[in-house]
């Protein structure tokens, strides 16, 4: 918004400086057609350059948000294990089977209650797992969107530099509109 007001003022500083010439200095326009062409092909250019710019903005958005949600959905549904009930993951008796398997090798005195807390403990291995993944997503997210900000905000300085420098470049021909 600012560098179409800027561009704006840079038109009328044109306007006003042509009004403040002297009227004993004529004016004469040759090839009015040409130049009203030239005057709307440079709002068309202008206005072209607005629409892209938005679009461009509107595409960082749109980026960030489908990065976040990338991040924040990763890991969630696992392939092969199901979540039943209770928040636990549910196995198929084959992988039930292997894992007892596992386990016997370790324990002394298989019974009832080694295994709910070897089921237990595996469960608890595969959610702090799960967080594990989770974060590692995030944080990987939140390291590309800060990398993304910076390179807006660069372009935004650069921006914000030249449109300073056509404001005073305008202010300095309204003051001094001999030049």
């Amino acid at each position: 918004m600012s560098k179409t007001h800027s561009q704006r003022a840079e038109d009328k500083t044109d306007e006003l400086k042509q009004l403040n010439r002297s009227i004993f200095r004529p004016v004469i326009h040759f090839n009015k057609d040409a130049k009203r062409a030239a005057e709307e092909a440079k709002i068309q250019q202008r206005y072209e350059e607005e629409r892209e710019g938005r679009e461009k903005g509107m595409s960082d958005v749109r980026e960030t948000q489908n990065r976040l949600g990338q991040a924040s959905g990763y890991g969630q549904q696992d392939k092969g294990a199901e979540i039943g009930p209770d928040g636990r993951r549910t196995r198929t008796a084959a992988q039930q089977a292997q894992q007892q398997e596992q386990r016997r090798r370790y324990q002394f005195e298989a019974n009832a209650s080694d295994d709910e807390l070897e089921d237990e403990l595996d469960d608890n291995l595969d959610q702090i797992s799960d967080v594990t993944k989770r974060l590692k997503a995030l944080g990987t997210a939140m390291g590309q969107e800060l990398d993304n900000q910076n390179n807006r905000i660069e372009r935004i300085e650069e921006k914000t530099v030249s449109l300073d420098n056509r404001v005073f470049r305008n202010t300095e021909r309204v003051r001094h509109p001999l030049c």
